[in-house]
């Protein structure tokens, strides 16, 4: 009994794990007119730092990313997601795929969606663009998150990232 209320405990701990993020070296700014509606992401290139408690602290660190508008409104930072675009499962890169290019089997698997998605073409790992949970496959867990830190008349600003992007990549 002791032994299940130990794993209990454990899984809502890891449930209510907040994500601790870090500052990229530079910010990324993505122009704002590529995301004129919901469902459209465009990719990036960012550079971070490896942090003290890495293996080899202070070391560049390369990620690709994708940011994409998620809602209809205004320009608010809370309107745009951005992820790393490398799967967690076996590190390839992840395509957006819309509803009705997705494959029947993976529709099967995860119900039919009528957003966009993140799909990994090598294993069918499939991901919310709203938030980059797993919705489906292999993957053991959700894409890789950046936040987005401001948005202005003419750009998304992508400044921070998942710390441990920067630990695995």
């Amino acid at each position: 009994m002791l032994a299940l209320i130990g794993v209990g405990r454990s899984v809502l701990a890891q449930g209510r794990r907040r994500l601790r993020y870090l500052p990229l070296a530079r910010p990324v700014r993505v122009p704002l007119a590529s995301l004129s509606t919901p469902g459209r992401a465009r990719r990036f290139m960012a550079q971070g730092v490896s942090p003290p408690s890495a293996a080899s602290p202070g070391e560049p660190v390369r990620v690709n990313g994708m940011v994409a508008r998620v809602a209809d409104g205004d320009d608010a930072p809370d309107r745009f997601r951005a992820v790393c675009v490398v799967c967690p499962h076996e590190q390839c890169d992840v395509d957006v795929v819309s509803p009705s290019d997705l494959d029947p089997l993976v529709v099967e698997e995860i119900g039919k969606v009528s957003d966009p998605v993140y799909l990994c073409p090598c294993h069918n790992s499939t991901f919310s663009m709203a938030d980059g949970a797993r919705l489906g496959g292999p993957a053991p867990r959700g894409l890789y998150q950046f936040r987005v830190t401001g948005v202005s008349g003419t750009y998304v600003e992508v400044g921070e990232v998942e710390e441990d992007v920067l630990l695995f990549f």
